[in-house]
C-alpha cells in the first residue's frame, strides 16, 4: 500500500469522526481494511483531540465537540506543482461555477505558505497556537472572530479593537498588531502588541466587542516577540508576574485524578507512593493559588512559601464564607495591581468612557 493511500485513508477517518461517533469495527467496513490497521491509523493520528470509549467488545472514537480536521499543509515540491499548473487549471474551469473558488483556493495556498516560510526562516511562531484539553462551547460569534483574527495574523495586518475589560468594567478602542490565537483550557485569547501600551497584551476574543482588520501592515519580526517567555507569564487565562516555581504534592484519593489534567505546558508529574507531585513554572501567583484550592484538601503546597500562604488565605476565606450566614464577607485585602493584561514595566492609562456605538476606521468589517 503506498503512502498517499495511507494518508487518504487517515483524512477519511478524521471526516468520519467530525460527523460524529463510529466503532472501529465501523471504520474498517467502510474503508476495507482490517481493525488492526484502523488501530494504527489512529495511533498515527494521536496529535488530534480523538476522544476513545470502550463499549462491550468494540472501541469507539470521536473528535472532541467543536474540533475540527487540521488544515492542508503542502510540501514546498507540491506547493511549487500546483501553482505552476494554475494557468492551466483556471483556463480548464474557464466559465465554470468553481473557477472562482478555484483561484481563491490557489491564492490562499500561496498566502499560507510563503507566510510559513517566512515565520520559520525568521524563527517567529505559527499564527495559531493551542494548548488545550477541550474546546469551549462556541456561539459562532468567537469562531467568526478567530478566523478574521488569525488572517490578520498571517497579513500582517493591523486590527482595530472594540474590547470590553471585565475587570474595569469599561470598553474601549485599541489598535494592536495580531501575532497568535492561542487556544487553552480556559478560552481563546490573542496575543498582540498594543500600539497606546507599547506592549504585547493578552486580550481574551470572546471580549471582543467588534473588529476591523485594517489596511495599515505591520513587520511581525521588528518586535522581537518570544511565544513561550510570553506564554511563561499566562497561567488558566490569566496573565500576571512574577513568574514562579510551583511545587504541588496531591495525595490520594484526589490524585487519582489529578494526575491526568492539564496545569502547564512546563508542567513534569512523578509519581509517589501515596500520589503525585506536580511542578511548574508560570504566573501569575493568585491564578495558581486558585487552582491549587480547586484541587481540594488532598492538595498541598510545598513551594514557594508565598503561593502556600495565599492559598491558606484564600481557603479562610472560602472557609468564613460559609460559615457566615448568607456568605457575607467582609472587604478583601488589596490585591495589589492587576497585572493580567500587562507587564510590571507598562504603567496604566485612565479609562475612557464606554463606546456603545463604535466608529472605527478602515474599510473592512470582520
Amino acid at each position: 500500500m503506498s503512502r498517499g493511500d495511507q494518508l487518504r485513508r487517515q483524512w477519511l477517518i478524521l471526516d468520519e469522526l467530525a460527523r460524529g461517533r463510529v466503532s472501529r469495527r465501523a471504520l474498517a467496513e467502510r474503508l476495507d481494511v482490517s481493525r488492526k490497521t484502523i488501530t494504527r491509523d489512529l495511533e498515527a493520528l494521536s496529535m488530534f483531540p480523538i476522544v476513545e470509549e470502550r463499549d462491550g467488545v468494540d472501541v469507539y472514537y470521536q473528535l472532541l465537540r467543536g474540533a475540527k480536521p487540521p488544515p492542508l499543509r503542502l510540501e514546498p515540491e507540491e506547493l511549487a506543482a500546483l501553482l505552476l499548473s494554475q494557468r492551466t487549471l483556471l483556463a480548464a474551469l474557464e466559465g465554470a461555477p468553481q473557477r472562482d473558488a478555484a483561484a481563491a483556493a490557489l491564492d490562499k495556498l500561496a498566502l499560507l505558505q510563503r507566510e510559513h516560510g517566512y515565520r520559520r526562516a525568521r524563527a517567529l511562531p505559527e499564527v495559531f497556537f493551542s494548548s488545550f484539553d477541550k474546546p469551549e462551547v462556541d456561539d459562532g460569534r468567537t469562531a467568526e472572530r478567530q478566523r478574521a483574527l488569525q488572517d490578520a495574523a498571517l497579513r500582517r495586518r493591523r486590527v482595530w479593537l472594540d474590547y470590553y475589560t471585565p475587570e474595569r468594567q469599561r470598553a474601549r478602542a485599541r489598535v494592536v498588531e495580531p501575532y497568535v490565537v492561542h487556544l487553552h483550557p480556559r478560552g481563546l485569547h490573542l496575543i498582540a502588541y498594543c500600539l497606546e501600551r507599547q506592549a504585547f497584551m493578552y486580550f481574551n476574543v470572546h471580549c471582543v466587542r467588534a473588529l476591523r482588520v485594517l489596511d495599515e501592515t505591520f513587520d511581525a519580526g521588528a518586535r522581537g516577540f518570544a511565544l513561550e517567555e510570553f506564554l511563561g507569564t499566562v497561567f488558566d487565562g490569566q496573565r500576571g508576574s512574577p513568574v514562579i516555581d510551583v511545587h504541588l504534592r496531591v495525595r490520594d484519593p484526589t490524585a487519582r485524578w489529578a494526575r491526568a489534567l492539564h496545569y502547564h505546558r512546563s508542567q513534569t508529574v512523578e509519581e509517589r507512593e501515596d500520589g503525585v507531585e506536580i511542578r511548574f513554572r508560570a504566573g501569575p501567583q493568585r491564578a495558581v493559588a486558585a487552582r491549587a484550592l480547586s484541587l481540594g484538601p488532598d492538595c498541598e503546597v510545598i513551594s514557594p512559601e508565598s503561593l502556600r500562604a495565599e492559598v491558606a488565605s484564600l481557603a479562610r476565606r472560602v472557609l468564613a464564607r460559609h460559615e457566615r450566614p448568607g456568605g457575607i464577607l467582609p472587604p478583601a485585602p488589596d490585591p495589589g495591581p492587576d497585572l493580567s493584561r500587562v507587564p510590571d514595566s507598562v504603567p496604566p492609562t485612565p479609562d475612557e468612557p464606554a463606546q456603545e456605538d463604535p466608529a472605527p476606521p478602515g474599510p473592512e468589517e470582520a
